[in-house]
């Protein structure tokens, strides 16, 4: 019987872990081998969307490592997405509607692809980019994120 509960404790541990909001989890070691590089990490939305952002302020070392690497993420589109755009709003829930700080969306480009919405939880492999852009003296994206098309 103990050996059964440690089992059953050791599997539930990972569920609970605060480590799956607080830092991305690279699905391998990017250093192990060539086909090893070809992988996406792993990113939380949850963990980005966290962030208690200031306009200006130096992000995180584990964000900023994330710029310009092959990620996959998982969210929903929010409330109010366009059909037949390239763009959309990736949110971490799906109750979520405006946009009201520029960290709790990742702004997502289709190059391939239009939009069409789609109501339930998405994941998406792509190029990540992070960092201000603003357009007419306010910042307007924090995180983008390139796909080729919608699953």
């Amino acid at each position: 019987m103990r050996a059964v509960l440690l089992t059953l404790a050791s599997l539930l541990a990972p569920l609970t872990s605060p480590s799956e909001v607080l830092a991305p989890e690279p699905t391998m070691d990017r250093n192990t081998s060539p086909e090893a590089a070809e992988e996406p990490i792993d990113v939380s939305i949850d963990w980005l969307t966290s962030l208690d952002y200031r306009r200006g302020m130096r992000l995180p070392d584990e964000i900023l490592a994330l710029d310009g690497q092959e990620v996959r993420i998982s969210g929903y589109m929010a409330i109010g997405t366009l059909e037949g755009a390239d763009v959309f709003e990736l949110v971490p829930e799906s109750c979520e509607c405006g946009r009201s700080k520029v960290q709790h969306f990742i702004e997502v480009t289709l190059s391939e692809d239009r939009v069409r919405f789609m109501p339930g939880r998405i994941e998406l492999t792509g190029k990540f980019s992070v960092g201000e852009v603003e357009e007419d003296g306010f910042v307007v994206s924090l995180y983008r994120l390139e796909v080729k098309a919608l699953p």
